[in-house]
């Protein structure tokens, strides 16, 4: 074999290597969520809440109606280890004129490619949890996932519920239903243990009537009444199917008072009603950047490891051209290549 032919096959073999170690190291490697990186999510509706103002005695309605709320949740990996990503996630919700109504501030130790809990770092103070918390896995699935409810602090499941076309990307939609008794300390340490009854009458009250506890119930509580509280939550995620991104997201959270009556629960009024859902520039935003992660994905998954391979089937194909290409014999004895003859200058 002639020494082009040599060079032409090392080449190709260097070339399918390369292309080896793209697909199942480079991609790898970069096919996960990377240090830094940090996404803003912003929701619009409006929220029921009680007016602390009014009930404390200064005047107005004891419940605040249907307002217009905006929520920004912020999200950022501030630290990596291996495959533990250490993630703050935090939400804001703000009222008419930007007053900040709630917040809330969670840290999570998550799998950096599929998002589920890992060992929290030393010094990180990541909460313990089970399931998914700030999204879905990179290469979500169309089945069920066990997802971190925050109000109740258990794991519930996400539930696939069928595919959907959402800012011109494919998604998967999952709902997501959580009740149950109020175990999330930020958000408990801010409600009344206990109220007088005449603070529960006045509530109640307020409330429309086919809400409200019947007189009897609420003339057989003690002078103070103990308090508990529920939270029930409804999420619905509209998932990029390529890449596992939030594209739209739907929040419907409630937290609601209640104590024993004499019959046994009683429900007496709700302290908070979020609805909320993305904004239609959030929904633009995600979509745009799963389509641009989509695409330097397949580069690094597909294109590149399929263009290296093209190319050294096409420099090995070359290379068994130019050894069998016919030789002669010069007068030492030495073969020689038709190519390798030159025609003597006169």
């Amino acid at each position: 074999m002639r020494k082009a032919s040599w060079i032409l096959s090392g080449t190709a073999v260097v070339l399918v290597a390369a292309s080896a170690v793209t697909r199942l190291t480079v991609y790898p490697a970069l096919h996960q969520v990377p240090d830094g990186s940090e996404t803003t999510f912003r929701l619009h509706g409006t929220a029921t809440l009680l007016n602390a103002s009014a009930l404390s005695g200064g005047g107005g309605e004891l419940f605040l109606r249907d307002v217009p709320v905006t929520m920004n949740r912020h999200v950022e990996v501030t630290d990596t280890d291996g495959r533990t990503a250490v993630v703050h996630d935090d939400a804001a919700l703000r009222g008419p004129g930007g007053k900040e109504l709630a917040v809330s501030r969670y840290v999570w130790a998550l799998d950096r490619r599929d998002l589920t809990a890992r060992p929290a770092p030393a010094g990180s103070k990541a909460q313990n949890h089970t399931g998914l918390t700030v999204g879905w896995p990179l290469e979500p699935a169309r089945r069920d996932y066990p997802f971190w409810d925050t109000g109740t602090e258990k794991a519930v499941p996400a539930h696939y519920t069928g595919d959907k076309t959402i800012g011109g990307r494919n998604t998967y939609v999952y709902d997501v239903s959580a009740t149950g008794q109020l175990a999330d300390p930020a958000v408990a340490k801010g409600l009344p243990k206990a109220l007088p009854r005449a603070a529960v009458v006045q509530l109640t009250n307020a409330l429309p009537v086919q809400q409200r506890p019947s007189a009897a119930e609420l003339a057989a509580l003690p002078v103070t009444v103990p308090l508990t509280y529920d939270s029930a939550t409804e999420q619905r995620a509209w998932i990029d199917t390529a890449t596992g991104s939030t594209v739209d997201g739907t929040l419907h959270q409630t937290v609601t008072a209640r104590t024993t009556g004499a019959d046994g629960p009683l429900t007496l009024f709700p302290v908070t009603d979020v609805n909320v859902r993305a904004t239609d520039a959030t929904v633009r935003d995600q979509a745009d950047t799963a389509a641009d992660t989509a695409r330097l994905l397949w580069i690094l998954r597909d294109g590149v490891p399929l263009g290296l391979l093209v190319v050294a089937l096409l420099l090995a194909a070359l290379a068994v051209r130019q050894s069998r290409r016919p030789t002669r014999t010069d007068p030492a004895g030495e073969e020689v290549h038709p190519d390798d003859v030159r025609t003597p200058i006169s």
